[in-house]
């Protein structure tokens, strides 16, 4: 390749996540940076995470315009927080993808689930070199299995028991053959590690998981595991529409005092090469750009702040048995402040939305009509309610009619005696153990009501008042019996005296009914 004849030096080479391997993290460099005020650091992690985040959001959510201000607001929050991502025990993108997919997977997934080795989506594919090998171990599953890695990369996982179990182990096969994970061959610790990495376990498998990971060995499962799971997020990146510098960078204050690393003095008429690459190829700048930065960094770094994760940052296996980092005294705060005003959503569905919720909680008379009309709705309520209750009681008394009816009928020694009337269809079952009565087209006389006498050997007893629904319907059953019976018209309430009355207005008396048929 040569030479540089200036400095003796091989030329600079474009820095790629894949080729630097173990030798330097790009996107842990950037973070450093972007912690130490790094305006042009800041910029490249936009443009190296953000189509990451944006395109898995999009694969959860459904939506792009939500999509892009879940984006805007993870972006935000690992530029408030990149000295604790740079100190993590995880690569500086797995860390950042990681707190993004609990950001995103937390927002209730919706929308279809998307096939991630779609022929039609290779126009969408970055050119990053690891994708090829998840694209390799996706191909070699069967149908069944790839599509439960798919809905799982997309935050769906809805199982349970013995089910969930046996599909968190398959996960956690997939995973491992992204990322080894090494450690203990332990299926149960793997297989939580995969859930809780894809952002899918419940605080009792946290929980479990946090038991299991107490030892260093284990915690290097859970930690690979999130490796793995920021390897799935290469199938769905996806560009945002809208540039996102400036919604992300307008919280970005650089800090006058902040120290400055040394540069190396350029020579008699040149400048120094910017950022280049993008989100397939990240690149940081040049030789000179990276010896100034030095080693990576490590877990208990010189930022104050790299002890306490976030509230937003989960806490990494590694990080959390880190020793306290000891700060010197003039530590710097935190290089990106966001005022409160920063962090809201300056679109003008918000501001209307925020401009209606005013106007409902200002306190305002009711209009009159409003008042009738909600009036009037309570009471339309109210009698619907009532029809609809007495017409379920007619149905259970008409259901417990019939099989009484029935009962009767199929008794030894039941007569089946028809009614003698002009006003109305009536028949009877007359056994020893009770009398059902039906009768239909009854009308009925305003201030009588009907009585149902039963004679046996000459005497009469009343056996009850009969009721008429508005169609003209009786159905009537007693556990009295006897050996005919009488229908009358009597004053309201009923007869009292013990005699029927002369106004008979049915008469069902078996003897008549065989002398009529004989």
């Amino acid at each position: 390749m040569g030479s540089d004849a200036r400095t003796g030096e091989l030329p600079a080479i474009p820095e790629d996540t894949v080729d630097l391997g173990e030798r330097l993290d790009p996107v842990r460099t950037l973070l450093r940076r972007t912690a130490a005020t790094d305006q042009r650091a800041a910029a490249a992690l936009v443009d190296v995470l953000g189509p990451r985040i944006h395109g898995l959001a999009v694969h959860v959510i459904g939506s792009s315009a939500r999509a892009e201000k879940l984006t805007v607001s993870v972006l935000r929050s690992c530029l408030r927080d990149a000295a604790d991502l740079a100190a993590s025990g995880l690569p500086g993108e797995a860390a950042v993808l990681d707190r993004a997919r609990r950001a995103i997977v937390a927002t209730d997934p919706s929308g279809d689930v998307r096939s991630l080795v779609a022929p039609d989506l290779v126009d969408d594919r970055t050119r990053d070199r690891r994708e090829v090998d998840v694209l390799r171990v996706l191909l070699d599953l069967p149908a069944t299995q790839r599509a439960l890695v798919e809905s799982a990369a997309q935050g769906r996982f809805p199982y349970a028991g013995l089910e969930r179990q046996q599909n968190a182990v398959l996960l956690s096969r997939v995973l491992d053959r992204l990322i080894p994970f090494g450690g203990p061959e332990d299926a149960e610790t793997r297989a939580l590690a995969s859930l809780d990495a894809l952002a899918l376990a419940d605080s009792g498998e946290r929980l479990r998981l946090r038991e299991l990971t107490r030892l260093p060995e284990t915690a290097s499962i859970h930690r690979h595991a999130i490796e793995a799971a920021a390897r799935l997020a290469l199938l769905t990146a996806s560009p945002p529409s809208r540039d996102l510098h400036v919604r992300v960078l307008e919280g970005f204050r650089p800090r006058a005092t902040a120290p400055v690393a040394p540069r190396r003095p350029a020579a008699h008429g040149e400048t120094e090469p910017a950022y280049r690459g993008d989100y397939a190829t990240p690149v940081l700048g040049t030789d000179s750009q990276r010896r100034m930065v030095g080693p990576p960094a490590v877990a208990g770094g010189i930022h104050s702040s790299a002890a306490d994760p976030s509230a937003g940052s989960p806490m990494t296996p590694s990080s959390a048995a880190a020793p306290p980092p000891h700060a010197p005294d003039d530590a710097l705060s935190p290089a990106f402040a966001f005022s409160a005003t920063d962090e809201k959503q300056r679109s003008r569905r918000d501001r209307r939305r925020e401009r209606r919720r005013a106007t409902q909680q200002r306190p305002r008379g009711v209009p009159w009509f409003s008042r009738s009309l909600a009036v009037v709705a309570v009471i339309a309520a109210l009698v619907l309610a009532g029809l609809l209750w007495d017409t379920h009681r007619q149905l259970e008394d008409s259901e417990e009619f019939a099989g009484t009816w029935a009962e009767h009928t199929m008794t030894s020694g039941a007569l089946l005696v028809p009614g003698i009337s002009d006003n109305g269809t009536w028949q009877a079952v007359i056994t020893d153990d009770g009398i059902a009565l039906r009768a239909e087209g009854v009308r009925g006389w305003k201030g009588e009501v009907l009585e149902l006498w039963g004679e046996r050997d000459g005497v009469h007893s009343s056996l009850g008042v009969l009721e008429i629904s508005s169609d003209g319907l009786i159905e009537f059953t007693t556990s009295q019996s006897a050996q005919r019976l009488v229908v009358t018209r009597e004053m309201a309430p009923g007869n009292e005296s013990g005699t029927p009355s002369p106004h008979v207005v049915a008469n069902l008396d078996p003897a008549m009914t065989a002398g009529a048929g004989g």
